[in-house]
């Protein structure tokens, strides 16, 4: 009886279902609070960056301490309007410091980039494939090489290696 008999339907790609299913949940998204510039404003998301999200805290940079100031001001409100996105909070505090405000967005989920890397590995391996030269027979003074090395795994490496380089010199490479 073969696999999918046994289970009842078709393989499933688990990693690539589960890839598309965590994109749709913004709490797995790099940056899980959402667009900064829709959440404050233009003229603030210009002198503020949140730059990390860890346990539930925000850091926000602030470009000097007159819009930490402001911000401070606007933390529980700020905190309301992106937890207001969840069935359950997101943000427990949010902390402002100065600093220098990058210009692009960094990631406050730093697990963002493991989730992009779920997937199938089918794809990849079909790719190792095809850059494979096609495996030949070993010429008779090959065979003869290989006898002479006393090492067993060497010789099976060198019989491996061999039978993928081409025999006659116009599909070696140009350059060497």
């Amino acid at each position: 009886m073969k696999k999918e008999e046994k289970r009842g339907g078709p393989p499933v790609v688990v990693g690539g279902m589960l890839r598309g299913y965590l994109k749709t949940q913004s709490a797995f998204a790099a940056n899980p609070i959402g667009d900064w510039r829709e959440i404050v404003g233009e003229a603030v998301a210009r002198h503020s960056q949140p730059v990390s999200l860890k346990k539930g805290v925000l850091v926000i940079i602030a470009h000097d301490s007159v819009w930490k100031h402001h911000l401070e001001l606007l933390k529980e409100a700020l905190a309301e309007k992106i937890n207001s996105r969840y069935p359950e909070p997101l943000i427990e505090k949010i902390v402002v410091k100065v600093g220098e405000v990058p210009e692009e967005a960094p990631s406050l989920n730093p697990l963002s980039e493991s989730v992009e890397k779920i997937g199938s590995t089918k794809g990849r391996r079909a790719a190792v494939k095809k850059k494979r030269a096609p495996a030949r027979t070993l010429t008779d003074d090959e065979k003869q090489l290989i006898k002479t090395l006393s090492d067993p795994e060497l010789r099976a490496i060198a019989t491996r290696l061999l039978k993928h380089v081409p025999l006659d010199e116009s599909s070696l490479p140009d350059t060497i």
